[in-house]
Order: structure tokens, then C-alpha cells, then sequence
């Protein structure tokens, strides 16, 4: 298999026991246990986890809508049976493997444009339903099936075809050597969806429990206990010095085992909660549970930009656009660690490599990307989720109860990262909130004249581009170039900064700023400080404008920037004669910092000699103070996402060929 197919290039092994229908993390502990075990190949990475009991009913429910009959429903989820689930890619929203008594019996995935659970059966579950002739199935008189074969209505030679096209339908061949899933076509006729060798279904008989999942995997659960709290011994005896230890605790599964696992190793140490303010209710009140049950104190560090208001200038954060977790997370996180640590921090992280192909390539320990003079250090880096599980079961430990709702991520409940799946469950479980965010994403579509299916797709989660899978789904509704223009409309109409050159000088727009033309040109002048390589000779109003002049150490060149008002929502500067790029980019950072600050502090946890400062909510710089480093520029977020990230150096350098 090609690397570009395989994004992690790796799978966690894991094991059935048909005697205690358990699944079984490591054979070497778990001998004795069974005659012999069951090799479950989940795809990868194979984070697989244990489904609760809201995730079995939806199966089920998906699996009933897709027959119309519960009888298949219990056929393929017998009661008292472990159920594991594994996240797959290849749908347009969250899908998942569902194992049962050691077998793959299908996918439950999300229908985000109908908005329920739908069930895909595979494998066994197919030849299950062929065994029992239940459900819709067909035997057809064919040598062979293969996948994107039609096959045609006088070839089927029994069976019971799905009322409607586009249902689906398990297949085998008459000799029983094949099977097949199969979507019901035009003319009656079967199109393979996918086809296989034919198996046999296991049927095994023992009921098993999750106490039962448990006790069996203990040595293995322990084994790895051990392992992680000799990991955070190690790292604190050669990091440790001045740096203080750090729990980051998210109300989530992974940081909660994280948090026990340093409790048994360390007896000081900070633990902190970030509020991004867009925590789901339940883990507010799971906070407060492990401050009383695990008897620790939690510090919590609380954004100060306010997330109605930045939405309203930069619109929804998006997948290519996550401006968010720098002003809502990195910025409350660096003023905290700044406060209680000065001498800098040993992060203790619930990271696990399973949860993604970002996080897979980050090392067990690292120094911070983010946070200065913070190691972070990742304990249950090589657990699965069905790891952790075991683990906060066995511990008892008071777990957010967000999970037993449907919920496998916890954290910002509006993230762009969450599937519609997800989404949707806020609209069962937390209705008021689900109203607020619908409503102000519905105020934005009609104020940028977007049609429904880009609120009801969850289409506000990308910018720049659909990954395939949705574009796919969608291309089944909307023609293609449909779709490009949506897209193309929703990022130029939420386009904050634009950027064109003409006869050898740039023009600057900026949209949505109230600023006055003379506060604009006071704010500009004040940051501009920061620049090393530019300096500010004067200022003068002309009219309804104002001029700065700048000259550029780089260059020895003198700069004049115009600034004039466009209309009540939009300015225009322009550079005359044009600056070289490194002049520019720096110019358009300090641009995008002084029109679109949202009062994060970020820039203020960064600053070295503390010129830097908050009035009003809005940055400003004590010249007197200020080394003009820059860093200041680098970590702000409007400097990050609508200059470094934004492509808008080359867009106009295409558009002045």
C-alpha cells in the first residue's frame, strides 16, 4: 500500500477470546484465557474504544432504519455483547467500525445532509444476514463479484430485493464462494459496493460484560501503568530544576488518566483547566467532580477575547482556519503558566499518537512549540482509547458523563474539527446552546447570501477547500461547479485583508473596521515601533486622509502610506513606492494586529520587557519599553491566520503578472 494511502503507517494488534468474548489487548498476559484467540484487524491507526450504551442504541436504530426490521438489529448486536467501535475515514462525517464477538459486522456513519445515523453492514455482518436469510439479500447466479459490477435483474436466482432504490443488500454467489454488498439500482439491477471471499460467521455463545473486558486485561492495563509513571519520573528528574510540574486537564478521558497517573508519582505539582468559554456543561461540573473526588486543586486559566465577537469579525473558525485555539487556549494557558511558573514548566499532556497524523509525529517529549520555556511530556503517548478506558474504569475515576451521551471529544463543542455528528448532539443534549451557535451561523449566511445546504453540511468548516470524501457526498446534491463557487463566495466574502499592486505601489484593503482614518493612523504608528527594520519620520492629516512616512533600514528607502476612508466599514492604505516583501509582511502584520485585535493578551504573555499591554481590550506598545524583537508580531493571531497563513503575498504577486 502506497505511503499517501496509509497517513499513519501503523495499527494497533489486537485480539478476540471466543471463550470469555472478550477483547484482549496483549496475548503474552492474557494466556490461559482462551483455546486460542481471534485476530481483529481494524483499520488504522486502530484507535478502538468501547461503545456505552447511547452508541449501541444508535447502531441499532441505524441498523432497524436501514431493514425496517429489529430481528437484523439483534442479529448483528446480540444483547450482552462487548461492542468496540474504531473511527474510519471515507464518509463524508463521523464514521465508525462496529465490532461485535470478535467480528466486523459494519459501519454506523452520519448523514450529515439527513441528519441520522446509517448503518453499512460488512463482512460478517453481511454473512450473517445471508445465513439467516434476513434483512435484504440476493443469491445471483454468478462465477465471481467484484466491486463496481452491475449486475443485471435475470441474474438474481433468489432472495428478497429493498423496496427502493439506492437500499442496500447482502450478496453471495450461488457456490457460496463470494459475497457482497450490493446498493439496489436502476432497473432493479445490483451494483457491488464492495466484495470479498465469503467467511463464516462465529457465533459464540458467551456473554460478556465490561467488568468482564476488564479483569481480563488487567496485567496489561498495569503493565502500562507502571511504564508511564516510570516515563514521568524520568522526565522531572532531567528537566526538573526550576520548572514547575503542570497538569493540563481538559475534562477529557486521556488528561483524567493523566492526572491519576501523576498523582501516584508526584506529590507537587500544578493542575490547570483552560475555559475557552465553549466547554459543554458537563465538563464544568466534571472539573468540580476531580477537584472533590481526587482531592486536588485546579487552577484555571479563562480566555478573556470573547467568542461572539471574533466570530463576528473573522467569521467561524475553520479546519484551515483555527485562529481560535491561539486567542481562546494558547493565549489564557501562557498567561497562567507565566503566573505560577516563571521559571518555566514540565507540561504533563494526555497526547496519545492514536488520535491523529498531527499527533502521531510528535515526539514523547518535546520542547514547546507555543509556550516558551515549557516542556511537554506525553505519558500515554502508544495507548488506544480502549487503554485509557480500561484503565478509568478499573480506577473508578469520575469520568465526564458527556461520553455517555455520545460524545468521544471533549472540548470546545463549536470546534471546526467536530464532525456534524457531534454537532448534533448538542442539539439533543444541550439544546439552548445548539440554538445560540445555529442562530449566529444562520444571521451569517443570510447576511453573506449563502444557501442553506452550507449551514445545514456544517460547509463553514473550510475555507480554502472540501476534503474528498465531503465534496464527494455533496457532488451527490449539487453539481461541482456548484460547490466550487460556494466555496470561492464564502472566502471571498469573509476576506478581512486584501492586498494589489498597481504601477509600483500596494494597495491595502481592510474590511470591517469602524476605525476613524485618525485613529488608524494613531494605532498604526504606536505599533509600528515594534518593526526593527522600519521607522516612523512623521504623521500628517490631509484632508479626510492621513499620510505616514516611513523609511526602511533594509533599504535606506523612504515609504509614504496613505490612509483613506472607503466607506463605513472599509479603508484603503497604500504604499507608494512598493516596499520589498520582508518591508511588506511586516508592514501587513502590524496592520492586521492594530484593525482585528481582539484583546486575547497573547502578544502581552510573549513580551519579553512587558511593553507590550491591554487598554480597552486593544494591544498597545510602551515605546520606552520595547526592544523591537518582533515577537510580539509573530504570535499574534490576526498577524498569523490573515498575513503568514493567508496566501495574500502571493495572491497579489499573481495578480500584478
Amino acid at each position: 500500500m502506497s505511503g499517501s494511502r496509509r497517513p499513519f503507517a501503523f495499527t494497533f494488534h489486537l485480539y478476540w477470546s471466543p471463550d470469555q468474548n472478550t477483547p484482549i489487548l496483549n496475548p503474552q498476559l492474557a494466556r490461559g484465557t482462551s483455546s486460542f484467540l481471534i485476530r481483529l484487524r481494524p483499520t488504522e491507526p486502530g484507535d478502538v474504544r468501547p461503545a456505552f450504551p447511547y452508541d449501541v442504541s444508535t447502531v441499532r436504530e441505524a441498523i432497524y432504519a436501514e431493514f425496517q426490521d429489529w430481528r437484523v438489529a439483534d442479529l448483528l448486536i446480540p444483547q450482552g455483547s462487548v461492542v468496540l467501535l474504531n473511527k474510519v475515514p471515507g464518509y463524508p462525517d463521523e464514521a465508525d467500525e462496529v465490532f461485535v464477538n470478535g467480528e466486523l459486522v459494519g459501519h454506523r456513519w452520519f448523514d450529515p445532509l439527513r441528519g441520522t445515523w446509517r448503518f453499512r453492514p460488512l463482512m460478517h455482518g453481511v454473512a450473517r444476514l445471508l445465513e439467516q436469510k434476513m434483512g435484504y439479500y440476493a443469491i445471483v447466479d454468478l462465477p465471481k463479484l467484484v466491486r463496481g459490477f452491475e449486475v443485471h435483474r435475470d441474474r438474481v436466482v433468489g432472495g428478497e430485493l429493498p423496496p427502493r432504490r439506492g437500499m442496500l443488500l447482502a450478496v453471495q454467489t450461488r457456490d457460496g464462494r463470494w459475497q457482497a454488498l450490493a446498493r439496489l439500482s436502476r432497473g432493479r439491477r445490483l451494483y457491488i459496493v464492495k466484495a470479498w471471499r465469503s467467511v463464516k460467521p462465529y457465533y459464540i455463545e458467551a456473554r460478556s460484560s465490561m467488568r468482564d473486558l476488564i479483569e481480563v486485561n488487567r496485567p496489561e492495563i498495569e503493565r502500562r501503568a507502571e511504564r508511564a509513571c516510570r516515563f514521568i519520573r524520568r522526565v522531572c528528574e532531567r528537566y526538573g530544576s526550576a520548572r514547575r510540574v503542570v497538569v493540563s486537564y481538559s475534562g477529557g478521558k486521556d488528561s483524567l488518566v493523566v492526572l491519576d497517573l501523576t498523582l501516584e508519582t508526584l506529590r507537587d505539582f500544578y493542575v490547570i483547566f483552560n475555559d475557552t468559554t465553549l466547554e459543554l456543561p458537563d465538563t464544568y461540573k466534571n472539573v468540580h467532580e476531580v477537584e472533590r473526588r481526587l482531592g486536588v486543586s485546579i487552577e484555571w486559566a479563562r480566555a478573556t477575547a470573547l467568542f461572539t465577537e471574533i466570530v463576528r469579525i473573522y467569521a467561524p473558525p475553520a479546519r484551515d482556519f483555527r485562529y481560535c485555539c491561539k486567542m481562546l487556549k494558547l493565549a489564557p494557558i501562557s498567561a497562567l503558566l507565566n503566573k505560577i511558573a516563571p521559571g518555566g514548566t514540565i507540561s504533563i499532556v494526555g497526547q496519545r499518537k492514536y488520535e491523529s497524523t498531527l499527533r502521531a509525529k510528535l515526539p514523547q517529549v518535546a520542547q514547546s512549540r507555543w509556550v516558551a520555556n515549557t516542556i511537554v511530556a506525553a505519558p500515554i503517548d502508544d495507548w488506544t482509547s480502549l487503554h485509557v478506558w480500561l484503565y478509568v474504569l478499573d480506577r473508578g475515576l469520575p469520568y465526564n458523563q458527556a461520553y455517555e451521551k455520545g460524545f468521544d471529544r471533549i472540548g470546545c463543542w463549536v470546534c471546526p474539527a467536530n464532525e456534524i455528528a457531534e454537532i448534533e448532539l448538542a442539539k439533543i443534549w444541550y439544546p439552548e446552546l445548539y440554538e445560540w451557535w445555529n442562530n449566529l451561523l444562520n444571521e451569517l449566511r443570510q447576511e453573506l447570501k449563502l444557501p442553506e445546504i452550507w449551514l445545514r453540511a456544517g460547509l463553514w468548516r473550510w475555507r480554502s477547500k472540501y476534503p474528498g470524501d465531503v465534496r464527494r457526498f455533496l457532488e451527490l446534491n449539487l453539481r461541482r461547479v456548484d460547490l466550487y463557487n460556494l466555496l470561492e463566495s464564502y472566502r471571498t466574502k469573509t476576506t478581512l485583508i486584501d492586498l494589489t499592486r498597481t504601477n509600483g505601489s500596494y494597495t491595502i484593503t481592510i474590511h470591517k473596521t469602524k476605525l476613524s482614518v485618525v485613529e488608524l493612523a494613531c494605532r498604526l504608528v504606536n505599533m509600528m515601533y515594534t518593526l526593527k527594520n522600519i521607522d516612523v519620520l512623521e504623521s500628517a492629516q490631509l484632508n479626510n486622509m492621513v499620510k505616514i512616512s516611513l523609511i526602511s533600514r533594509n533599504t535606506r528607502s523612504k515609504i509614504e502610506l496613505l490612509i483613506q476612508r472607503q466607506d463605513d466599514a472599509t479603508s484603503k492604505m497604500i504604499l507608494d513606492p512598493s516596499p520589498n516583501r520582508e518591508d511588506l509582511v511586516n508592514i501587513l502584520r502590524v496592520v492586521a494586529r492594530v484593525v482585528y485585535c481582539t484583546g486575547c493578551g497573547l502578544c502581552v504573555t510573549w513580551c519579553k520587557t512587558g511593553a507590550t499591554r491591554l487598554e480597552e481590550r486593544r494591544a498597545i506598545v510602551v515605546w520606552e519599553r520595547c526592544s523591537r524583537c518582533g515577537l510580539c508580531n509573530v504570535a499574534c493571531p490576526a498577524a498569523e491566520y490573515l498575513v503568514a497563513r493567508s496566501g495574500i503575498m502571493a495572491k497579489a504577486e499573481v495578480a500584478a503578472r
